[in-house]
């Protein structure tokens, strides 16, 4: 008898909840195209959603092809920090603003996963939430949360 790895069950379930997701942005709530030229709320979640499908399904692929590997203590303390600290993310995006929350997220979740590279962390944690904002604000109309105290982010 076969023994289902811990990777095949992460990527067996996220698998499950990207394909819900996505199925679920296709619901007429969302058929609006608001200032966004032409694109609705769902342009990026779409191209994420369908590249975590992908990518849960090659995890999914990969955890029934290797052996059965058990996760260890330290291993599962980072997962659930990382969660931690993701639902943490998420709920100061509303608080404090996309940007503001964002660089504090990308410098900390590399020290939380054992990257120590000060200088790199500190370049990527400024250098990627700008970019990402521009892109998302300037280039693709797409409004992200701002910040309370500032008016242009």
């Amino acid at each position: 008898m076969t023994r289902v790895s811990w990777t095949t069950v992460i990527g067996a379930v996220s698998l499950l909840v990207a394909a819900y997701l996505f199925y679920h942005t296709f619901d007429p709530v969302y058929d609006v195209s608001i200032v966004t030229a032409g694109r609705g709320p769902v342009f990026f979640p779409r191209i994420l959603l369908a590249l975590m499908l992908v990518l849960s399904l090659a995890v999914t692929i990969e955890g029934l092809r290797l052996p059965h590997r058990f996760f260890s203590g330290r291993t599962l303390l980072i997962v659930v920090s990382t969660i931690a600290l993701t639902g943490l993310y998420i709920g100061a995006i509303t608080a404090v603003g996309f940007l503001i929350a964002t660089v504090l997220y990308v410098f900390a979740l590399p020290f939380l996963l054992g990257y120590r590279n000060v200088p790199v962390i500190g370049a990527v944690a400024a250098i990627y939430p700008l970019t990402v904002w521009y892109l998302f604000d300037k280039v693709f109309l797409i409004i992200l949360p701002s910040s309370p105290w500032f008016d242009s982010f």
